[in-house]
């Protein structure tokens, strides 16, 4: 089995297929191509960490499907999630068109047994798990003092009894809050990066030509829209803007191609220019 990792990098139709996977379910997507001559299985009876979304190409491919072993087990994790069983309680071939959902922790095996070759892509859907929220409360509690300071390690049972319930109360505080999931949701949307595309050869920007068109190359840009200003969080960075801007923004946001042209008729700017009226814009 020939496996091509991280395909969506290099083939726009399924870079687009990822990103559109993308946006809808908000988690980062990597799309991986397996061609199998032989009935050797590539990867023998294995498990994944993460959803996979697997869309048939060309030829046959057989899949076995044996079930779980523990649930939601991790590649770091403190238990072994066992063997699997000898016999799959699913088995069944896959044609050109068919689409085959696999979850996380599913044992499973594929060979080209069919006596053709075969061609298949695979989505690998990022998992979010309990682990991941803490990882990034506690990153948010650095802004509390308490929890910067050092451990009392040295001192009496008391003072450190004290310690702990101080850093508890703060913990419980966040996790209490109602927003807590959506807040992270946006935070890890707000740091996807986006897919490698080739540059325009601009080496001093892009020209204020009103025919050029644009996109986002991450799917999971975040729009904030408030009274005083919008606020645009993709790739790790932070923009602020003029509420005038969302016009501009939001079919960016949503995935569009769009041009400069019409991005600034919707934003009354000239590319590279004016704003039409008092103030000054610019596509820069």
């Amino acid at each position: 089995m020939l496996a091509l990792d991280s395909v969506d990098e290099l083939h726009p139709p399924i870079a687009r297929l990822a990103e559109a996977i993308e946006r809808d379910l908000c988690t980062r997507v990597q799309a991986n191509l397996y061609a199998s001559w032989t009935s050797i299985e590539g990867f023998g009876v294995h498990w994944d960490d993460h959803d996979t979304v697997v869309v048939q190409l060309d030829g046959l491919e057989r899949w076995r499907i044996y079930g779980t072993t523990r649930p939601f087990p991790l590649y770091r994790d403190i238990e072994d999630p066992g063997e699997a069983s000898t016999e799959p309680v699913a088995d069944m071939v896959l044609h050109p068109g068919d689409v085959l959902y696999v979850p996380r922790c599913v044992w499973h095996a594929v060979s080209a047994d069919q006596g053709v070759r075969s061609l298949h892509g695979t989505c690998g859907l990022q998992t979010h798990t309990a682990t991941d929220l803490m990882a990034w409360v506690c990153e948010q509690l650095l802004a509390h003092e308490d929890w910067r300071r050092d451990l009392p390690l040295l001192v009496s049972p008391d003072v450190q009894a004290d310690a702990v319930d101080g850093m508890r109360k703060r913990l419980a505080e966040l996790l209490d809050a109602p927003t807590l999931l959506a807040r992270y949701r946006a935070a890890m949307d707000g740091q996807a990066v986006g897919r490698m595309v080739p540059s325009l050869p601009y080496i001093d920007g892009v020209p204020a030509d009103g025919g050029l068109r644009v996109r986002l190359t991450t799917a999971r840009a975040v729009l904030d829209v408030g009274d005083d200003a919008v606020t645009l969080s993709a790739a790790g960075s932070t923009f602020e803007f003029a509420p005038a801007a969302e016009a501009v923004l939001r079919p960016l946001v949503d995935g569009q191609i769009v041009d400069l042209a019409t991005r600034a008729d919707a934003g009354r700017l000239r590319p590279g220019g004016r704003r039409r009226g008092t103030q000054r814009g610019s596509w820069g």
